[in-house]
C-alpha cells in the first residue's frame, strides 16, 4: 500500500490504482469516480466529483485525482485520514478504501 501525502494549500495530483483482492488491476473503461476523504471520526471532510478524476490507463486500473489549493486546505491536517473512492462501471459501484494512508502536512511558512 502506498502512502499519500500532501501539504495544505498546495495543488496535488494523486496517482491511484484500482485493484481486485488478488492485486490485479480493475479495467476502468467507461468508469466514473467519486472520492471522499474521511477524518479521524470517519466522517467525510471533503468529496471530489468525477470531473476531478482522470483515467491514466484503463487496462492497468490507474487514474488520478487532481486537488486544488482550496481542496487540500479543506482536508484538514493530520495522519488519521482515510480515502474512499467509489468507481462506477456499467452501473456497478465498487468501493476502494485506503485506511490511514493519507497524511496532510501544514503549510511551510516562507522564510
Amino acid at each position: 500500500m502506498n502512502l499519500i501525502q500532501f501539504t495544505q494549500g498546495d495543488n496535488a495530483v494523486l496517482s491511484l490504482t484500482a485493484q481486485d483482492a488478488l492485486g490485479n488491476p480493475i479495467n476502468l473503461t467507461g468508469a466514473s469516480f467519486s472520492t471522499q476523504i474521511l477524518g479521524a471520526n470517519g466522517q467525510p471532510v471533503n468529496v471530489f466529483p468525477n470531473g476531478q478524476h482522470a483515467i491514466v490507463s484503463a487496462s492497468l486500473g490507474t487514474f488520478t485525482l487532481t486537488l486544488s489549493a482550496a481542496n487540500t486546505t479543506a482536508c484538514g491536517l493530520g495522519n488519521t485520514k482515510d480515502i474512499v473512492t467509489a468507481i462506477t462501471i456499467s452501473g456497478n459501484v465498487t468501493y476502494f478504501r485506503g485506511s490511514g494512508i493519507l497524511t496532510v502536512f501544514p503549510p511551510v511558512p516562507m522564510q
